[in-house]
């Protein structure tokens, strides 16, 4: 499977978030994070970034969120009400 979203910045520096895709783990299935590298300025709009991530395909599409959210290379990573799930 690949994913790929598009994601408006804001005029915010790509290298202050991480862009994942994230598997619900209701189904059953482990729960992982997957981060999703940026590709390239979206074609369409020069305000939007793509990131993309190939995965093989051991579960329903349907299971997985893209998400964003805030980095810091000195900071610990934690889920926090930052993170913007899609919808």
């Amino acid at each position: 499977m690949t994913f790929e979203v598009a994601v408006y910045l804001g005029g915010l520096d790509p290298s202050a978030v991480r862009v994942e895709v994230y598997p619900d783990s209701r189904t059953g299935g482990a729960s992982f994070r997957q981060e999703m590298p940026q590709k390239e300025p979206y074609s369409g709009d020069s305000a939007a970034e793509v990131y993309s991530v190939r995965m093989p395909a051991t579960r329903p599409a349907a299971d997985f969120t893209p998400r964003v959210i805030p980095f810091h290379p000195m900071a610990v990573p934690l889920e926090v009400n930052r993170i913007l799930w899609q919808r």
